[in-house]
């Protein structure tokens, strides 16, 4: 599918993700995110200008969204270029990196910056006109918890796609459910040993003016929750005779994320290390039955491989957004990917999920792994709402 595009090694960055209303609760997510970005290049030696596009991945409306891309270009220093604003809920981040990628493979773009942010935290109330409701009461919409809790098409909660999922592929016990969730925990603890090395690689730490006279840096996740086997067997499970509990599931977040699509020579310019080659191969996407988000994740990531060329056996890592742990369960079963190479170094089910930067930050955690393990093809897939998913796949040599 892609040819011509390339990231930089070192060419990406993700902040801290925030666990919702802490650290990161009152900071407007395009402000944060254009700070995050401009100190990852000031870092890298990257000047703003480099950039001839940007294509900005976001969800959550937020005050003055309407100007959301060139508002950010104008923060990160460079008021000349600007893009398109993708919304796809927890499809966000691949898809923007599809759309960025789309502009350099037809040769409109040399140099891309993809930006990924959102804010869960004290997330918009909407009201609507409702001229014929009693007294003219208007309708009302909370943009994070109702749409969790209500598919207008499926009508179900989101976690109850998941559990669907899971009977229709068998069954997925607690048991089953509880051991994965603390096989990602202590994944995601291999990011975090040695004083945070592989964290370190890609992370900026974040600034957080409290007031006048207080501000604090975030370096690390807030809100991690220890993920224990006695802990899990004592939570009871959300619906009767159900696989998920509290703690089989991702927790709202806040955070940005973003990377460098650019043509070989200009991502040779950018790379830290010119012997690193990261190309972007494929993008897949799906939808499934009404009802069953969870099972879109395995038809998108079989077109992701398809499109690259190539199978499981030949991966050599495997990202996900799995707001579930079922999600997983049922993926490996289906594509029968080998433990071993299924969410190293931590995924959203634990550092939680700010929506549209979450699948950005997993994309640079794959690459950052394949490039650990000495290179390799890595895939990328994650539901999304509304009976979808999104994958991508990526080549390190």
């Amino acid at each position: 599918m892609f040819n011509k595009t390339f990231i930089p090694y070192k060419g990406y960055w993700s902040s801290p993700f925030s666990r919702w209303q802490m650290s990161f609760q009152n900071e407007h997510p395009i402000k944060l995110a254009a700070a995050t970005a401009r100190k990852f290049l000031g870092l890298r030696g990257i000047s703003p200008q480099a950039f001839d596009g940007c294509t900005l991945g976001m969800t959550i409306g937020m005050p003055s969204w309407f100007y959301a891309n060139p508002w950010f270009c104008a923060l990160l220093g460079n008021p000349k270029i600007s893009g398109p604003t993708v919304s796809q809920a927890c499809a966000t981040s691949a898809t923007t990196i599809y759309t960025a990628a789309a502009g350099v493979e037809c040769g409109a773009y040399q140099c891309n910056l993809v930006a990924t942010t959102d804010r869960c935290s004290n997330g918009p109330h909407t009201i609507w006109p409702n001229p014929q409701g009693p007294g003219g009461e208007v309708l009302s919409e909370n943009w994070l918890m109702d749409n969790f809790n209500h598919d207008p098409y499926g009508g179900q909660p989101m976690f109850m796609t998941a559990e669907l999922v899971g009977k229709d592929a068998g069954g997925v016990s607690k048991q089953e459910s509880d051991a994965l969730a603390v096989r990602r925990y202590e994944q995601y603890l291999m990011s975090t040993a040695k004083d945070r090395g592989f964290q370190k690689g890609y992370m900026i730490p974040v600034e957080i003016q409290l007031s006048k006279k207080k501000t604090i840096t975030v370096e690390a996740d807030e809100g991690i929750s220890p993920c224990t086997a006695e802990g899990l067997a004592a939570l009871k499970p959300l619906i009767p005779d159900g696989a998920l509990t509290f703690g089989a599931q991702t927790h709202p977040a806040d955070g940005n994320a973003g990377l460098i699509l650019a043509s070989a020579d200009k991502a040779k310019e950018l790379s830290a290390d010119q012997s690193v080659t990261i190309q972007l191969l494929s993008y897949g996407y799906a939808r499934a039955e009404k009802a069953r988000m969870a099972a879109a994740v395995t038809p998108s990531a079989q077109m992701a491989l398809q499109q690259a060329g190539i199978a499981v056996k030949d991966l050599a890592a495997v990202k996900t957004h799995n707001p579930f742990t079922i999600n997983d369960i049922v993926m490996g079963r289906l594509m029968q990917i080998p433990p071993e190479i299924f969410n190293n170094y931590g995924s959203s089910l634990i550092f939680g999920h700010p929506q549209g930067p979450t699948g950005a930050r997993c994309v640079v955690e794959l690459i950052e792994e394949l490039v650990k393990i000495g290179g390799g093809y890595g895939l990328f897939a994650g539901c999304a709402a509304g009976d979808t998913a999104a994958a991508l796949v990526v080549k390190v040599s």
